[in-house]
């Protein structure tokens, strides 16, 4: 069993037109509704005003409500929590419309509306500036979740003393799939934050 010195405060899982968090379903849409309407749908559910969110793509929205759904558990994050997040697709969603509108001629220049989105950790920025963070953050790239990789990296920040806090998980969305499985990290109370729990969770 996987030896453990810090805890699962809150984690959250959007997958399938469903979203869970902790566990409990927090909201359940048509399994053929688009992936944009599920995520605009679950943004209204949260009853916020914040008009930044539709200019997003997929990925920074996904992030966002589970972010923004995680902190309603376990409270605001401390400007130094940081930020460890992956994914297989990179800004898939956005590298595509990128290529599209130019191939097409809609912005032979390219649109700078689409263009800011075509890097994964764009969407970290928009996380640091919802909750005011001012920390460190990283986003890897992997072929699947990989709790074996990142049990043991944030588990070093927390021991480093770099961080009193770490939002980490997977953040895989594509035009048609979202798999977001997020997770704030503390030094306190939880769950165990343990390769062995975490791939529990993930599997809902």
């Amino acid at each position: 069993m996987d030896k453990h010195r810090h805890s699962i405060q809150s984690y959250c899982l959007i997958r399938d037109r469903t979203i869970t968090v902790n566990g409990q379903r927090y909201l359940d849409v048509e399994p053929t509704a688009a992936l944009l309407d599920f995520l605009k749908t679950a943004y209204r559910q949260l009853d916020i005003d914040y008009p930044k969110f539709h200019k997003m793509d997929g990925l920074s929205k996904a992030i966002f409500i589970a972010v923004e759904l995680i902190a309603r558990e376990s409270g605001p994050y401390n400007d130094d929590t940081a930020l460890v997040f992956s994914n297989y697709s990179s800004s898939y969603l956005a590298d595509s419309r990128h290529a599209m509108d130019i191939f097409n001629g809609t912005h032979p220049m390219a649109s700078p509306a689409t263009f800011v989105y075509t890097l994964p950790n764009i969407a970290m920025g928009e996380i640091s500036i919802r909750h005011q963070l001012h920390s460190e953050n990283v986003f890897f790239i992997f072929d699947s979740y990989l709790p074996e990789f990142l049990v043991p990296y944030g588990t070093a920040m927390l021991d480093d003393g770099k961080t009193s806090g770490i939002l980490s998980g997977w953040t895989e969305v594509t035009d048609t799939r979202c798999d977001v499985f997020l997770y704030h990290i503390g030094k306190t109370g939880g769950m165990p934050h343990t390769i062995e729990h975490l791939k529990r969770l993930y599997q809902g």
